[in-house]
């Protein structure tokens, strides 16, 4: 008896320690997760039609993490993903490829791809995992492509951020797929409608984001009509000058600088914004009568 009376507060006491470092573990990592439904886009092929699903993004302690779960697809076919950065809505739905650096190639580990292949009954599922953290804002969309093209580079025309599913090898065909379904996760924000209205009106004032010499989400859409005033801003992380062409209006911006433009509508049409130096259209300017 006094044997087990002496050892009961020894195990007490090994069974708080245990307790407070498995509290303490669980407040290591800390996790961000963004969740997209796959919808099946137009134009897809008979066979993918009905292509649904969902993709997951997941940020933890630097580290990035995707998973793809779809049904829907033409059986027994394989399939490629890409991270891009544009939303489903646009005209080219997800736009340009997300890569941590520009200059940096359209392979991972510059790039972030998934393989998969569908089973007989058109599921297919994948994850893919990056030692770097997509910032936030710039993952968009999962898109399934036609099987057998290859895909669209990373400097195709944009349209926030995407993942992108394709069908067939993506090294063979020189031809870009048609897209096939999609899954929103941060895309379109760069250039939300909302803003816009909110611009026309003298309220927020909407932002062209530049990274890596190109705009997050694609060229930006401003749209105002004649007599009121036109304001936006250029958040830029390279330095350059931007050009707003018609109007001839060209203001410096710096590395890591925002540059505003406030200026009234009084020429009507349709103009191109430009990093001047680079020749890299950020923005379109529609003056409406």
């Amino acid at each position: 008896m006094r044997k087990a009376i002496r050892t009961a507060p020894v195990l007490a006491a090994i069974l708080a320690t245990v307790a407070l470092t498995a509290c303490g573990n669980s407040s290591d990592d800390e996790t961000e997760a963004v969740t997209g439904q796959l919808k099946a886009l137009p134009g897809a092929p008979a066979a993918d039609k009905t292509a649904a699903g969902k993709a997951t993004l997941e940020r933890v302690d630097g580290t990035t993490t995707i998973s793809l779960d779809a049904t829907g697809l033409e059986p027994n076919t394989d399939y490629v993903a890409h991270l891009h950065t544009g939303g489903c809505d646009q005209a080219d739905p997800g736009g340009p490829h997300f890569q941590f650096n520009a200059d940096g190639g359209a392979e991972p580990p510059n790039e972030i791809h998934l393989e998969l292949r569908s089973r007989a009954d058109g599921a297919a599922s994948a994850t893919a995992s990056s030692n770097r953290e997509v910032p936030a804002g710039e993952a968009g969309s999962v898109v399934i492509h036609e099987a057998g093209t290859e895909h669209a580079t990373a400097g195709e025309a944009s349209g926030a951020e995407s993942v992108f599913v394709h069908a067939g090898h993506h090294h063979d065909e020189p031809a870009p797929p048609a897209k096939i379904a999609c899954a929103e996760l941060e895309g379109g924000h760069a250039h939300d409608s909302s803003h816009e209205e909110a611009a026309s009106r003298g309220g927020e004032v909407p932002t062209v984001t530049i990274r890596n010499g190109e705009p997050v989400g694609g060229v930006a859409e401003l749209e105002f009509s004649a007599g009121e005033e036109v304001r936006f801003e250029v958040a830029s992380d390279v330095a350059d000058e931007v050009h707003v062409h018609g109007y001839d209006l060209m203001e410096e911006v710096p590395a890591g600088g925002t540059v505003s433009f406030d200026f009234p509508a009084e020429i009507e049409g349709i103009f191109e914004v430009e990093l001047e130096g680079r020749k890299e259209q950020i923005a379109e300017l529609t003056v409406n009568p």
